[in-house]
């Protein structure tokens, strides 16, 4: 039973130590396999701040038995029920992830066959890793059309990207399309070539609307073409109206979108009347019908 007296706490280190070189020595001899894996962590509870008088004299009362007594030498290494200092030493698993077995080891840097600093060149530890953007479904389509395709190379002018438009534009007319952007088998000539525009098949004498502001860039005739149109637009984009059978605006003319500029019809080179639609910026050819899916 403990009293209410005081110790010096020097002199119960003092006396624990001696008494600790002959209790291990006593295991050492009776209980060898037992005594290996707590000499380490006896050299460290040394030093703490524990009821150290409370411990040995429940070792005291349990030296009698092998195991009994190697309970209560582990109770020198923790404090207060279930070992709250032990489990202090290593970090508490995080939310929904398994729960951590075995020796705690400390993570290991990467290093050569490409490994990096964390902040060197990628995200910071905890960071979500930037995700690339979705292909929207209108391309993943058109990709797919032209699977069938895919030995042939695409032209350098010509680009599948999808860039937002820096205007607004609209639909120049309300038509179904009849023959779109990339490769096709060519209807007059029998044989695979890349198609730079979209055709969309209307009747003669149908309008056609500017697809967005601009000016007009030219306006004249074609042999392959027709009647046709060409439009300039903010930020280097152009579009192309060809095969009309009447054009309403001349070269120089502003106009504005989804305003009357010409008649679709079938001149140029067509098996047909429709209206083919071009757009492009910088000389670099876009699918027009990303924009009008």
């Amino acid at each position: 039973m403990r009293t209410g007296k005081q110790y010096n706490p020097l002199l119960i280190k003092l006396c624990l130590a001696a008494a600790l070189f002959v209790v291990l020595t006593l295991l050492k001899i009776l209980l060898p396999e037992q005594t290996a894996g707590l000499r380490a962590g006896l050299r460290e509870v040394i030093g703490r701040d524990t009821d150290y008088l409370g411990a040995l004299s429940q070792l005291g009362e349990s030296l009698a038995g092998g195991e009994e007594a190697v309970e209560a030498l582990s109770q020198l290494t923790m404090e207060g029920e279930g070992g709250a200092s032990a489990r202090a030493l290593a970090p508490a698993p995080e939310e929904n992830s398994p729960e951590l077995s075995g020796n705690l080891q400390l993570p290991k840097l990467s290093g050569g066959g490409g490994g990096a600093a964390a902040g060197a060149d990628g995200p910071e530890e905890g960071e979500p890793a930037a995700e690339e953007p979705e292909t929207p479904e209108v391309v993943a389509a058109f990709l797919e059309s032209q699977a069938e395709f895919s030995d042939y190379a695409v032209p350098a002018s010509v680009t599948y990207e999808m860039p937002a438009l820096p205007f607004e534009y609209t639909s120049p007319v309300a038509g179904e399309t009849s023959s779109g952007f990339g490769y096709r088998l060519h209807p007059l000539e029998g044989e695979v070539k890349f198609h730079y525009g979209t055709d969309f098949a209307v009747w003669t004498g149908t309008e056609i609307l500017a697809f967005a502001d601009g000016t007009v860039g030219m306006a004249g005739w074609d042999a392959g073409f027709g009647n046709y149109l060409i439009i300039n637009h903010e930020g280097g984009w152009r579009t192309l109206y060809a095969h009309c059978s009447e054009l309403l605006v001349s070269a120089g003319e502003s106009v504005t979108k989804g305003q009357r500029i010409a008649l679709a019809g079938g001149t140029g080179q067509v098996t047909g009347p429709h209206l083919h639609l071009e757009l492009t910026c910088d000389g670099i050819y876009y699918n027009p019908e990303f924009y009008l899916a």
